[in-house]
């Protein structure tokens, strides 16, 4: 190829070299930016109706667990007692024993079956809860227009006596946030609005 040639082919190879750098530039510049908003977790599902609904079905949960509880601690103690009204080596004092070791038995099989039952039921409302708040977060983002939600996990301190600083430190996502992202309030408001509606408050 003699030099003119390579000449030519320069001077259209740079103008539309160019040309592809300004468009793709141009592109970048007028691409609108992806709208972040942030959410105060902790303070949600404090003021959430939906997480005092769970805490009050916690309480009388509590309530009716220490109801049966004394009981069955009542019956123990009658079975206990009735010991004393038997001679030691007895069939009736060995039938008392007996009633009292099964009752003893019921009694911690209760406890541990509640526990484990309470914590369930307890984990099953949080993961529920935490649900609606998504599913909350995906409808006020497409009414608001924004294209993310995060957790701004900056507000929540760090304490000087933590076991482990710097595990802590690195499971933190957010170092900083504006206030003016922060869409907690109108969560609160959407999600406590459809709760009411949907129990009739």
């Amino acid at each position: 190829m003699n030099r003119t040639m390579i000449q030519i082919v320069g001077l259209i190879v740079v103008p539309v070299t160019v040309l592809l750098a300004w468009n793709a530039g141009a592109s970048r510049a007028t691409s609108t930016p992806t709208a972040v908003a942030t959410i105060d977790l902790p303070k949600i599902l404090e003021a959430l109706d939906e997480s005092a609904a769970e805490v009050e079905r916690s309480r009388a949960a509590g309530d009716a667990f220490q109801k049966e509880l004394l009981a069955r601690k009542g019956k123990l103690d009658g079975l206990a007692a009735d010991l004393d009204d038997f001679r030691v080596g007895t069939p009736q004092y060995a039938d008392a024993e007996r009633a009292l070791k099964k009752a003893s038995i019921d009694v911690r099989a209760f406890m541990g079956l509640t526990d484990l039952r309470e914590a369930r039921t307890t984990q099953r409302a949080m993961l529920r809860i935490y649900n609606h708040i998504r599913d909350s977060a995906a409808v006020v983002s497409e009414q608001e227009g924004y294209g993310m939600v995060i957790l701004d996990d900056s507000a929540i301190p760090i304490a000087e006596d933590t076991g482990d600083v710097l595990g802590e430190i690195s499971s933190r996502r957010v170092l900083f946030a504006s206030p003016t992202l922060d869409i907690s309030d109108q969560l609160i408001e959407y999600m406590n609005t459809q709760w009411r509606a949907a129990h009739g408050n």
